[in-house]
């Protein structure tokens, strides 16, 4: 009896583990998924608003077309966070968790900044939000190199390799 005892209890902590591996890789992959994503978006919409003549142009189309970008920065990365509101990580991913979150956070105030020097109608309050988005988007820049050094703890410590 105490042989069948032990091996039940082998037996679930093995599944215990395995299930946890298996609930660490998904999470991961979808994070990752969601964390690549926004990194490319923010990438693609600093190098469209660091382009000072259509930032300052009074022309309709772009005006029209920088309004998407910061919209579409802004729609996205809410749905991301609820996306990540969702997920159920394990404790061992907590802190990397927090750091996408903290991420997607910072690109949404990204798009709000950019939305509204693009609604400011004189030339320095325009250059004021302008220089804002600059520094945000260096604080979005060192985002990627901190997470990266978090999922590597977080995933050898539930003994996943990273790709």
């Amino acid at each position: 009896m105490n042989f069948l005892k032990h091996t039940l209890l082998s037996l679930s902590l093995i599944l215990f583990f395995s299930c946890n591996s298996a609930n660490d890789y998904a999470y991961n992959e979808k994070v990752t998924s969601i964390f690549l994503r926004q990194m490319e978006q923010i990438d693609e919409a600093d190098s469209v608003f660091k382009d000072t003549s259509r930032v300052y142009a009074k022309g309709f189309p772009d005006s029209i077309y920088l309004s998407n970008k910061a919209n579409h920065l802004i729609n996205n990365s809410q749905i991301n966070l609820r996306n990540m509101e969702r997920l159920q990580p394990s404790k061992a991913a907590a802190k990397f968790n927090e750091g996408i979150i903290q991420y997607l956070k910072a690109i949404n105030d990204y798009g709000k900044t950019a939305k509204q020097m693009l609604q400011a109608k004189a030339v320095d309050e325009k250059g004021k939000y302008y220089a804002q988005l600059n520094v945000q988007y260096k604080k979005l820049n060192a985002y990627p190199d901190s997470l990266l050094a978090i999922q590597q703890v977080y995933l050898q410590e539930v003994g996943l390799q990273p790709k």
